[in-house]
């Protein structure tokens, strides 16, 4: 089961980033001699973790999306993000636009907490 704290989500959520990633931080640039200067580190934290969806996958009920709209309300909250087996300690990306995109699925007035949206993006990092 995919969850972040107690808010479930989708099985079927793709994770879009997921190799992507490298810990691996490398500069490199001459010194004022000519030398060559190479900088290697391992990051810390700060790992991108993109969960998305589409009109076919992901669908959460709109009780689900006010849920994590909430989350992301929260500044600086740290949370438990499980995805396929995996746990990760995370945060709201909130320097992209949008760190959270849902969608209704069918636009029905008024909304209803049963009514389908689409995760359509959560961006999330590890911390």
């Amino acid at each position: 089961m995919n969850t972040l704290d107690a808010v479930t989500l989708p099985d079927d959520i793709w994770w879009e980033d997921e190799i992507d990633w490298t810990p691996v931080e490398q500069t490199v640039e001459y010194s004022t001699t000519g030398a060559l200067l190479i900088d290697l580190a391992t990051k810390q934290a700060g790992r991108p973790i993109t969960l998305i969806g589409d009109e076919r996958t992901a669908w959460i009920t709109r009780a689900t999306a006010l849920a994590l709209q909430a989350l992301a309300a929260v500044p600086g909250k740290q949370m438990t993000l499980v995805i396929h087996g995996q746990q990760f300690t995370v945060m709201f990306r909130h320097e992209e636009m949008k760190a959270l995109d849902t969608e209704p699925l069918v636009r029905i007035t008024p909304p209803d907490d049963s009514d389908y949206y689409i995760l359509k993006a959560l961006k999330l990092m590890a911390v």
